[in-house]
C-alpha cells in the first residue's frame, strides 16, 4: 500500500492539529549510509517513519514498547555491522527498536524481515532474547510494520481521547481468522460503521458518531480483537453486545487507554 503513511500523516493531522510540527525527523541521507553498510534496502514505510519523527515523536510510541529513535539505534546498528561472525543474516534483518527498560529481564528486539517484503513494507519477528538471534529464537509477530503503525497511529489518534473503552476478542482457528476479520468488518458496516483510512488486511478501524472501532488480526495469539471507544458508555455497550451474539466463540476484554506495549508472545 504506497499511500499508507501519507494517510497515517493525514489521520494525525486531522486529530492532533500541530503534533507532526513538534516530532523530529531524521535525514534520508543518514538511513541511506546505514542501508550501504548493511547491504539493504529498507521499505519505504519505515523510511517516511524515521524521516518524519525518527528524532522525536513526543507521547507517541510507534513501536509500543520499542524505542524507536535513531540516535540510540544507531548505536546498536554499529555493534551489529562489526560483529563477527554476523549474529544473523545481516542483508536479511533490520534492527528497527529494542527494550529501553534497563530493568527488563530477557527482552527481545524488533527486527524487519526484508525477506518478506516487497520495498513498501515488511514483516516483523522478534529475536536478541539472552543476546540470541538463531533461527530458532526468532518469533514471527503476526504483522507488518504497516500493520503495527497503523494500529498504533488509530489507538492513539483515534480511540485514545474517547473516554469510554470496551474491547471483544473472538477466537478461531489461525486459517479461518482473516474471513472472521473480514466479516466482523463487514458487520459493523452494515451497522452504519464509516472506514477509517488506511484499511489494511490486518487492521480496519471504523468511525460511528462519537464511537470508533478498531478491528485488528491477531494470528499468532489465535484471535481477532476488536477495541471500541466513545463518548457515550451506551453506544459503546450496544455495539459490544451486539457483536457478542454474532461472535458465540468471543470474550470480552478490558480496555485501559493507550498504553505502550509490548507485542504479544
Amino acid at each position: 500500500m504506497t499511500d499508507l503513511w501519507p494517510s497515517l500523516v493525514a489521520l494525525i493531522d486531522a486529530r492532533r492539529p500541530g503534533f507532526l510540527a513538534t516530532a523530529e525527523g531524521v535525514e534520508r541521507a543518514e538511513l541511506a549510509r546505514w542501508e550501504a553498510r548493511f547491504g539493504l534496502a529498507l521499505p519505504r514505510i519505515y523510511v517516511d517513519l524515521m524521516r518524519t519523527m525518527g528524532g522525536s515523536s513526543g507521547a507517541f510510541n510507534p513501536l509500543g514498547a520499542y524505542e524507536h529513535r535513531l540516535e540510540p539505534l544507531a548505536e546498536y546498528w554499529a555493534w551489529m555491522a562489526e560483529e563477527e561472525p554476523a549474529p544473523y543474516p545481516r542483508d536479511q534483518y533490520f534492527l528497527i527498536g529494542f527494550d529501553p527498560d534497563p530493568s527488563a529481564i530477557s527482552p527481545f528486539e524488533l527486527f524487519l524481515d526484508l525477506s518478506r517484503g516487497d520495498g513498501a513494507d515488511a514483516a516483523l519477528v522478534e529475536m536478541g532474547s539472552n543476546g540470541v538471534y538463531g533461527a530458532d529464537a526468532r518469533h514471527d509477530i503476526g504483522q507488518t510494520l504497516g500493520e503495527l503503525l497503523a494500529e498504533r497511529t488509530l489507538t492513539f489518534f483515534e480511540l485514545s481521547d474517547r473516554p469510554e473503552r470496551s474491547g471483544l476478542l473472538i477466537f478461531g482457528d489461525e486459517p479461518t481468522l482473516p474471513s472472521i476479520k473480514a466479516d466482523v468488518v463487514k458487520q459493523l458496516r452494515d451497522m452504519g460503521g464509516s472506514p477509517v483510512p488506511p484499511d489494511l488486511a490486518g487492521v480496519t478501524c471504523l468511525r460511528f458518531a462519537g464511537t470508533s472501532v478498531l478491528v485488528s488480526l491477531g494470528a499468532r495469539q489465535g484471535w481477532v480483537a476488536v477495541a471500541i471507544a466513545g463518548n457515550a458508555r451506551e453506544d459503546g455497550v450496544a455495539l459490544l453486545n451486539r457483536l457478542r451474539a454474532s461472535w458465540p466463540r468471543s470474550t470480552p476484554r478490558s480496555m485501559s487507554g493507550d498504553r505502550a506495549r509490548r507485542t504479544g508472545r
